[in-house]
């Protein structure tokens, strides 16, 4: 059941992002619903689903919206990834999870400035530093709120008292 929730919350995130978010513009900045809602799902089910659901939406949107194909799947991967990753130990709060949706965004940003760098596409990455990445960071931290609150209601989450 659970799987259905999170392919739910991941649907309905990109096609908020899609269709409302990616054309409203706050100060040069647009709001990745997407970036929230890897990070929340990586925090509260764990590496596999995350990181999973994070590369299905990613491969989803660079095939509708991109000429280069795995590009966003691997940076939605990588910050799910990163996020649930044992070694780094994060905590599963509010606080680590607005610092890890505001870095996560500033990833995203380096991981995919640098692949169409690499692969000499044309880009207009410069003029988004530094301002409009600050205010899409933060309000990416700001949505993460609204997204726990969500995954934590409708999330059935098994916990075990001896």
């Amino acid at each position: 059941m659970n799987k259905f929730k999170t392919f739910l919350v991941l649907f309905i995130s990109f096609i908020l992002q899609t269709t409302i978010f990616s054309k409203i513009d706050i100060f040069g900045a647009n709001i990745n619903l997407l970036i929230p809602a890897t990070v929340v799902l990586s925090q509260v089910l764990g590496k596999k689903i995350g990181s999973y659901g994070g590369l299905i939406v990613g491969l989803i949107e660079d095939f509708l919206f991109t000429n280069l194909i795995g590009v966003r799947a691997l940076s939605y991967f990588l910050i799910g990834s990163i996020v649930a990753n044992e070694r780094f130990k994060f905590s599963k709060d509010k606080t680590s999870g607005i610092v890890l949706t505001f870095l996560m965004t500033i990833l995203n940003f380096l991981i995919l400035s640098a692949l169409y760098y690499l692969i000499r596409q044309q880009t207009s990455f410069a003029n988004y530093l530094p301002i409009p990445l600050l205010i899409e960071a933060i309000l990416n931290a700001l949505i993460y709120l609204l997204y726990k609150a969500i995954v934590k209601k409708i999330m059935y989450i098994p916990t075990y008292s001896i």
